[in-house]
């Protein structure tokens, strides 16, 4: 039978008790949050995980680091490296501690190359024993390729499964409610259970974070407006007309449109309100175009760093207070009656040119 071993962050306990009490249940290893994102970004830090580490080494538990990526890019995904080694060297990890890169968010257009990037910084900075994390359907889908990582750690979650879909795993989170109500995983290969870190803290000097472009993986179905394009163009090259590209974009001149612009070019209108990200965009002025908080933008895309959006990414709106989606049968000069203006400010606010032209789930602000 497979050793196990749970993974912690600040959602979790950090008291003696509970790693005994993880002990106890039959856990032999435990894996800890230490950080996510990048110093020049979230620089966020497990406010826990100097607790979780001192009391999981007091029960005897061999104790590894993972870092949450958010990375956008090879560059991004070095910078996150780097202030991943900074915290650990912090907190005295040894050079022989086990780092891995918690790759579960698509965010950079070569997935598999910024994780790559990240674990190869790792080890430049002095870390030996490095590993990726991720789903199942990463590395099935094509997102990530297992054996493009060598011999380093390949832990993978999937729940509910008997086929890993991979031949190389070493790991396997098997349920996010496991010992203690905790996530908790296999150990194949020893790595996680069967090491506790002896050797020193690294003394290579880590580098500052170098400035990059944030400028992630498009949300699917989208399409970056280049020079000379026009709507009913980019309509013509995706099998649908300009009216639909328009209403599903919120778009109230079809003649104005600009290069570096993210339309969707796939599905129909609804009455679900949704923004792509532009270039410049913040979340903060995103909420505030859309009568909205940014808090209840987080809530809504699951967004763990108000700061770090990117060109594409498609942000749920929700139940705004000065957005409209046009329903069949409305009309401009209606709209604004039901909302104590005029037909001529809300043309004037979305950018409209003919009053006449509105479109079945267009997003009126106003």
């Amino acid at each position: 039978m497979h050793k196990q071993f749970v993974d912690l962050s600040s959602y979790n306990r950090s008291d003696l008790a509970f790693f005994q009490q993880l002990k106890a249940h039959g856990a032999a290893g435990v894996i800890v949050k230490l950080t996510e994102g990048s110093e020049d970004g979230s620089a966020y830090v497990n406010p826990k995980a100097a607790a979780q580490i001192r009391n999981g080494l007091a029960v005897g538990f061999p104790v590894g680091c993972y870092h949450f990526a958010r990375y956008t890019s090879v560059g991004d995904a070095q910078n996150e490296a780097r202030f991943f080694v900074k915290i650990a060297k912090q907190f005295g990890m040894y050079d022989d501690t086990l780092m891995l890169d918690d790759a579960e968010v698509h965010s950079a257009t070569d997935y598999q190359a910024a994780s790559l990037a990240f674990l190869q910084e790792l080890e430049a900075l002095g870390y030996k024993r490095t590993g990726i994390y991720s789903m199942k359907s990463f590395f099935t889908g094509g997102i990530l390729n297992s054996h493009g990582f060598g011999s380093r750690e390949i832990w993978l979650a999937g729940y509910g499964i008997t086929d890993l879909g991979i031949d190389n795993a070493t790991a396997w989170q098997y349920t996010d409610h496991g010992i203690m109500g905790v996530d908790t995983s296999y150990d194949f290969s020893g790595a996680f259970t069967g090491l506790i870190a002896s050797g020193s803290v690294p003394s290579v000097t880590v580098p500052a974070p170098k400035p990059v472009v944030h400028v992630g993986h498009p949300a699917t179905g989208t399409y970056t407006v280049q020079p000379g394009d026009t709507l009913s163009g980019i309509a013509n090259k995706f099998g649908t007309n300009y009216q639909t590209l328009a209403a599903i974009n919120g778009i109230g001149d079809p003649n104005r449109i600009w290069a570096g612009q993210v339309l969707k070019v796939t599905g129909q209108p609804t009455t679900q309100n949704t923004y792509y990200v532009q270039a410049g965009d913040t979340l903060s002025g995103i909420a505030a175009k859309f009568g909205t908080t940014v808090s209840a933008l987080v809530l809504a895309n699951g967004i763990a760093n108000p700061n770090v959006i990117y060109v594409g990414q498609k942000i749920l709106l929700g139940g705004q207070s000065n957005a409209y989606t046009v329903q069949a049968g409305d009309t401009l000069s209606g709209i604004a009656a039901s909302h104590g203006t005029s037909w001529q400010a809300l043309a004037q606010k979305n950018g409209i040119a003919n009053p006449n032209v509105i479109y079945v789930g267009q997003t009126i602000q106003i």
